[in-house]
């Protein structure tokens, strides 16, 4: 089991909890923005993960609930572990009261060995110690049995896309969604092995899937309110407001806004045991 200590840099563990506590400060705001993922990654888990009704399914960083209340749909009986009271607290008023709840971060969470048939991180592994938290994802979930983890990038970087490049100029920032260095979660033949040399994972494979959303103006507005950069700027240089004096961004007093993504969801069995 897991002592639950970082063991990267300072200035990781730092990041680590500075982004923790930032998204947590407006629990509601980051629930109101985030778009759905796409019908393809639960079918994903449905036909090849055993998402089924009466799985064992433990989420990581579940966050305010996204993937969390489509776990439970599908009938799951769901642990989720997730280390920020504040969107762990907006979980609990999300979800059925059936969902078990661990304020705990995932590397300090008392997770048994062998216990769960699925184990699923949307968006949030990077933020776990991979030295202690990718052998751990390992022994947790049972033989034969599924883990998968994914993420959003909110920026396809090999699509031309309108809507970014119309925000850059509003912004002045040449990266506004945070997202351009995402090279941790575009790596899919790195986070491959990690799950198989790491985890002790077979069968491990990665998808790629391109997708659209379409954002309406609140949502939008929402949405980067979450982003992390947004978050950091000093209160006396506020954000502009995204959706203000740009036809571009605006139709007919709603935003019907397309944004590219990308999701990459590894996903592999533990070996079944002789």
């Amino acid at each position: 089991m897991a002592t639950g200590k970082d063991q990267e840099a300072p200035s990781l563990l730092s990041l680590r909890q500075e982004a923790r506590a930032i998204y947590g400060n407006d629990a509601p705001g980051y629930d109101a923005g985030r778009p759905d993922y796409p019908a393809e990654v639960y079918e994903i888990l449905a036909a090849r993960c055993g998402l089924r009704a009466g799985a064992s399914v433990v989420e990581i960083g579940p966050g305010t609930g996204l993937v969390t209340r489509r776990l439970v749909a599908a009938g799951a009986r769901v642990v989720a572990v997730e280390p920020d009271q504040n969107m762990a607290a907006h979980l609990v008023a999300a979800v059925s009261s059936d969902v078990e709840i661990i304020p705990r971060t995932f590397e300090q969470a008392p997770l048994p060995h062998d216990r769960f048939d699925l184990a699923v991180a949307a968006t949030s592994f990077h933020w776990v110690d991979q030295g202690a938290g990718i052998p751990k994802l390992g022994r947790i979930i049972r033989p034969g049995r599924w883990a998968a983890v994914w993420w959003t990038i909110f920026d396809d970087p090999d699509r031309q896309d309108a809507f970014r490049d119309a925000l850059r100029a509003r912004t002045g920032d040449g990266d506004p969604g945070g997202q351009r260095n995402a090279l941790f979660q575009l790596d899919a033949a790195a986070r491959c092995r990690d799950l198989a040399g790491r985890a002790g994972l077979t069968d491990v494979s990665g998808n790629l899937i391109r997708w659209t959303a379409e954002l309406g103006t609140a949502q939008l507005r929402a949405f980067y309110a979450s982003m992390i950069r947004t978050r950091r700027r000093p209160a006396a240089h506020p954000a502009p407001d995204l959706c203000a004096g740009r036809p571009r961004l605006r139709r007919s007093g709603t935003a019907a806004i397309h944004d590219s993504g990308v999701h990459r969801p590894p996903a592999g069995p533990k070996p079944r045991q002789p």
